[in-house]
C-alpha cells in the first residue's frame, strides 16, 4: 500500500498501464484530421482578423469618393476597385466586416442568454412555468424570422441595436429546448432520486 489513489490508465493485455487520451486532445486530432474543418477555421480566422485589424492598415475611407466610378479592380491600386459612387469596395467590406462581427456575436450573446433563461426555468420548476414558457418558446419557434426580422427593423429604424435585438430575439428557441432537456436529464440522476426521497425540494 503506497496510498497512492492517482489514476494510472487503463491495463492492457500484460498488465502495462494504458496512456488514456485526454478528451480536448483526442478532439483536436480529429479535427486536425478534416481537411475541410481546417480549411474553414483558417477561412474564418483570415475574415476575423482582416475584420478587426484591417481598417489599422488599410486606411482608406470606406465613405470617400476616391476614383471614378465602377472602375475595374486593380486601378490606381484599389484591388476590388470602385462602386457607382467612387469608393473603394476593399474599405467597405473591411470596414463592414467589423460591424458585421459585433451584431453577429451580439446577437449570439442575447440569444444564449434568453434560451438558457427560458430552458433552465422550465425545467426546473416544471409545471405551470414550463406550459407558459413552452408555449412561448413554441410560438417563437413558429415565427417566419426573417419576416420577423425585417419588420422589427422597419418599424424601429435599422440602427445596429435593433439589428442586433431582432436576430436575437427569434434565434434562441434551439437554445431553450436544449437546456430544458439537460434540466430534466439532470433531474432524474440518481443523487438528484436520492436527496428528493431523503425530503430535499428539487
Amino acid at each position: 500500500m503506497t496510498g497512492d489513489t492517482q489514476p494510472q490508465g487503463l491495463l492492457g493485455q500484460e498488465g502495462a498501464p494504458v496512456p488514456v487520451e485526454h478528451p480536448f486532445i483526442e478532439t483536436a486530432r480529429m479535427f486536425a484530421a478534416n481537411y475541410a474543418a481546417v480549411a474553414g477555421m483558417i477561412t474564418l480566422l483570415l475574415i476575423v482578423v482582416t475584420s478587426l485589424a484591417g481598417p489599422l492598415i488599410y486606411k482608406t475611407d470606406p465613405f470617400e469618393m476616391v476614383w471614378a466610378p465602377l472602375s475595374p479592380p486593380g486601378v490606381q491600386g484599389f484591388l476590388m476597385g470602385t462602386d457607382y459612387l467612387g469608393r473603394d469596395i476593399l474599405a467597405q467590406i473591411i470596414h463592414g466586416g467589423r460591424a458585421t462581427l459585433a451584431v453577429g456575436c451580439a446577437a449570439a450573446v442575447l440569444s444564449v442568454l434568453i434560451g438558457i433563461t427560458f430552458g433552465s426555468l422550465s425545467g426546473f420548476y416544471r409545471g405551470w412555468v414550463e406550459e407558459v414558457l413552452m408555449r412561448v418558446t413554441e410560438f417563437f419557434q413558429v415565427l417566419p424570422t426573417l419576416l420577423f426580422s425585417m419588420v422589427l427593423v422597419a418599424l424601429f429604424g435599422p440602427s445596429l441595436a435593433m439589428i442586433t435585438f431582432a436576430i436575437g430575439i427569434v434565434s434562441w428557441t434551439g437554445v431553450a429546448r436544449i437546456t430544458r432537456a439537460e434540466f430534466l436529464k439532470i433531474r432524474e440522476l440518481e443523487y438528484v432520486t436520492a436527496a428528493r426521497s431523503g425530503g430535499a425540494k428539487t
